[in-house]
């Protein structure tokens, strides 16, 4: 499958994938083909149905726009990329198919240990030999943590706020040092777990899409764009949470940015990270969340 330069081990990944014995088996039917985990199908899980019900209307949807489709089904995240157009198709042929993409992510993230919901199924379907879809199964994330986005008013000040800037580097330096480049990293994409006396931890992440893995560590340039997402989102969230608050941004960053320096080693701090921040904090988003 064509992939490029810029994520060298993705490919291996798959290939360890479909090893004899290993935890993926190929799936080819119904016009669809890719990967199932082993041991989902061996307990009899029904492919068929399950993304019948995609379209039910007894389910939970997280999106229904043109382009994707979201819904828990059971206790399972399905999502559908709709390919359609020639060029769309066409231009998709030459990429690495998106649910291909999230399970090696996944699966790199759990070979570090870093929580993330575990890929049943990534599939492709092709209509006239160009894809004309393309789907992933996903088990859901436990009700027991939390997304980040919905706590920013408590992130915003005294120990919560330190726990989430020592939480997210933290959980930052352990994927840039698995190499993964996520892509998309706001707090949406970002889930903890609270206790009851207000400890935050078990730092994890979802929506691999655009993510790539590396061979190697990232470089520097690539951490500087992760971290200036997780910055300007935690501005982004605590604002729109509170529209009074008066936020630091220059003491923000530099939280972020020694905290990062004291677990990795790596100084991001400069003009190109506080560019790219205020860049990133004030552009709106088309898709956000409410």
């Amino acid at each position: 499958m064509p992939h490029s330069a810029m994520e060298p081990d993705m490919q291996g990944i798959l290939d360890r994938c479909r090893e004899t014995g290993g935890p993926y088996l190929p799936f080819r039917g119904h016009g669809l083909s890719g990967l199932v985990l082993r041991e989902w199908q061996e307990r009899g899980g029904d492919l068929d149905e399950l993304l019948a019900k995609l379209d039910g209307q007894e389910t939970k949807i997280f999106k229904a726009r043109k382009k994707i489709r979201a819904a828990m089904v059971g206790e399972l995240f399905v999502k559908r990329y709709n390919y359609r157009g020639f060029g769309n198709a066409f231009r998709r042929m030459f990429k690495m198919p998106r649910p291909y993409r999230v399970l090696a992510g996944a699966i790199r993230l759990r070979e570090f240990e870093i929580p993330t919901p575990e890929v049943i199924a990534a599939l492709r379907s092709y209509r006239w030999g160009l894809p004309y879809c393309d789907y992933l199964v996903t088990r859901g994330v436990s009700p027991l943590r939390i997304f980040c986005d919905k706590l920013a008013g408590e992130f915003a000040a005294g120990d919560p706020y330190r726990q989430f800037v020592s939480g997210i580097v933290s959980l930052l330096v352990k994927m840039h040092g698995a190499g993964v480049e996520h892509g998309d990293l706001s707090l949406r994409n970002i889930f903890c777990r609270k206790s009851p006396i207000g400890v935050y931890s078990d730092w994890g992440v979802i929506d691999l899409d655009g993510c790539k893995v590396w061979a190697e560590e990232l470089p520097e340039s690539r951490r500087r764009r992760e971290l200036a997402r997780v910055v300007s989102s935690y501005l982004r969230c605590v604002r729109a949470f509170d529209k009074s608050l008066t936020l630091d941004v220059n003491t923000i960053t530099f939280d972020f940015t020694r905290k990062y320096q004291e677990l990795s080693g790596w100084n991001l701090a400069g003009s190109s990270l506080d560019a790219r921040i205020a860049y990133l904090a004030g552009r709106q988003r088309k898709d956000a969340r409410k």
